[in-house]
Formats: structure tokens, C-alpha cells, sequence
């Protein structure tokens, strides 16, 4: 027999006695816990990502940028990267970008409409990802079934000489389910919060080039 599949077999079977020798110590009437389901796999109903991109004139960006900062902030969001540039006579310019409960977004669009002199763009974005995390979340349930499987095999099979065929397909479950669990998690994190990107651009100049 193989001897790594030996190995597997007394790690499996230590494992196992491990766990009657704690059940036996366990009181019948304390509940047995399980362990928590990750937040990502629990059932949705719907969940839909917001954002919002606005591109603006004012007369001072810089200023401006702090004020949007602090209504950024007072509408509990905080700002991922914010910056301004100022050149001689080429005006200045600056650009924010934001995580906000998605609530606030329609507050934050009347703070733009506020302190801007033009809005020279704005745009809206929902997007309904439903559909895609319940088709991830069942592609979970089958790589974790399979992984079970494959896990089984390895401990029960006599042919070694497939034992690194089975070893190489489970690390590559393992790698498509870590890619479906990140997928996930990207999609919870979206939906808490929603996107609010504003540049700010100085009125142009109207002063005539001198020839």
C-alpha cells in the first residue's frame, strides 16, 4: 500500500478516535454546538450595489474636497483616497472617492448639487447581483460535496498508484472553492456600503492667450 496513503489512513483514524474519546466526555444534556456558517453562504432575498460618479466645476477644489470630506463622513462613509493638484495657469483640480451606506447616497447627491457652480456629468448605478451569488453559493455546495468525496476516496482507496491523480484534483477544488468564497465576499462587502466618486474641475480660464 501506499505509504502516504497509510500515513492519511492512521491520521484519519487518530482523528476519529479523537472524537469518540470527546464525545464520551460530553454531557448528554449540554447541546453539542456546530460551527457557524459564514455570513456570505447564509440565504438573501435580494442584494443590489449602489453607486453614484458625479464630475463638477467650482471655484476652489481644494476647499471644496474638504467639504465633501466632512459630509462624506457626517453620512457615516469614510473616504478610500482623496487628492488635489493645483498648477500655474493651468487651474486645479481634485477627486474623491468614497464608501457610504447606500442610504445616503441621495443625501450626498444634494450636497454635489449644492456646492457645485456646473455638474458637468452624474450617473447612477444599481446593479442586482441575486442571481450571482445564489449560483456561487450552490457552486460552494457542490465543491464542498466534492471535496468531502474526494477526501473519502483518498481514505478508502487501495490503489495507490492513482493516489497523486486524487491529490492533484482535490488542491484544485480547493482552489476553485477559495476563488468562489473570495467572489463572495466581495459581493457582502459591496452591498454594505455604495460608491460615491466626485472630481472636481476649476472653471476654465477666460483670459486670451497672448499671441
Amino acid at each position: 500500500m501506499n505509504k502516504h496513503l497509510i500515513q492519511l489512513m492512521f491520521v484519519a483514524l487518530f482523528l476519529s478516535a479523537c472524537a469518540e474519546t470527546n464525545n464520551s466526555n460530553l454531557d448528554p444534556a449540554q447541546p453539542v454546538e456546530t460551527p457557524a456558517v459564514p455570513s456570505f453562504l447564509l440565504p438573501v432575498d435580494s442584494v443590489i450595489l449602489h453607486s453614484a460618479s458625479y464630475t463638477i466645476i467650482v471655484r476652489n477644489p481644494t476647499r471644496t474636497l474638504t467639504d465633501l470630506q466632512r459630509a462624506v463622513e457626517e453620512a457615516g462613509g469614510f473616504v478610500n483616497s482623496a487628492s488635489s493638484w493645483a498648477g500655474d495657469g493651468s487651474g486645479s483640480y481634485a477627486s474623491l472617492s468614497a464608501k457610504v451606506p447606500p442610504e445616503s447616497l441621495s443625501a450626498l447627491s444634494e450636497v454635489v448639487d449644492r456646492i457645485a457652480n456646473q455638474v458637468q456629468s452624474q450617473s447612477a448605478y444599481v446593479q442586482d447581483v441575486t442571481s450571482d451569488i445564489l449560483q456561487l453559493q450552490r457552486r460552494h455546495h457542490d465543491l464542498t460535496r466534492a471535496q468531502a468525496e474526494i477526501l473519502l476516496v483518498l481514505v478508502n482507496r487501495q490503489d495507490g498508484d492513482r493516489f497523486s491523480s486524487y491529490g492533484i484534483l482535490r488542491e484544485l477544488l480547493d482552489t476553485e472553492l477559495e476563488s468562489v468564497e473570495s467572489q463572495l465576499e466581495s459581493y457582502e462587502q459591496q452591498a454594505r456600503t455604495g460608491t460615491f466618486d466626485v472630481t472636481l474641475n476649476q472653471p476654465a480660464s477666460r483670459v486670451a492667450p497672448v499671441k
